[in-house]
């Protein structure tokens, strides 16, 4: 087949323009590879960063398992309570080692519950259906109620966890009552926090 001379402009429009679209097709081709390499890349980051963090927080765990001796259930709870309510988390172990030694059922003089020693007024306070002590003897609810508590103090003693320990061991209203009337305030019980679960 022969083409007229009048259709070589015809001609030549048509290869530049499949051209251009050839080359568009391409581009668009590369462009959606380079944001799939992009998304597999951010995934794969993604992937290492969290391994990193939870290589990471398994370290910290052991750490405070081996320092204090807490048992692994009650140390995941407190960590995710913690992480909530933002605490320190060695604190609170070491809050928690000083309240009940650990121990779930334990109960003090001053009629306080469980691992972290909560009374029951304060339970009812945070906790509506709180009906009976018993029910300050289930660890988990347990560890939020006294984690949510000592929240509470800290937002009141402006992130002073000497005051808000104080303020755990004997009640804001007293301590509150102590300062005001200018009686020298021990440490004791706020050293003894510091001082859980080192080796002197």
């Amino acid at each position: 087949m022969r083409y007229k001379q009048s259709d070589r402009p015809y001609i030549v429009r048509s290869i530049f323009f499949i051209g251009v679209a050839a080359m568009v097709s391409a581009l668009l081709f590369q462009q959606q590879e380079i944001d799939r390499l992009r998304r597999l890349t951010k995934a794969q980051a993604d992937m290492v960063a969290y391994h990193q963090s939870w290589s990471t927080t398994a370290v910290t765990h052991l750490e405070l398992i081996r320092k204090y001796n807490i048992p692994y259930r009650y140390l995941e709870m407190l960590a995710e309570a913690s992480e909530d309510f933002n605490l320190n988390l060695e604190f609170m172990v070491g809050l928690m080692q000083v309240e009940s030694s650990f121990k779930q059922n334990a109960v003090s003089n001053m009629n306080a519950y469980g691992l972290m020693q909560v009374r029951m007024m304060t339970a009812q306070e945070l906790d509506p259906t709180i009906e009976t002590f018993w029910q300050l003897y289930s660890p988990e609810r347990n560890i939020r109620l006294g984690s949510e508590y000592f929240r509470k103090l800290l937002d009141r003693y402006d992130d002073d966890y000497r005051m808000a320990s104080l303020a755990y061991n004997r009640g804001p209203t007293r301590l509150d009552g102590q300062l005001s009337d200018n009686i020298d305030i021990s440490d004791h019980y706020y050293r003894k926090i510091v001082a859980a679960g080192s080796d002197d």
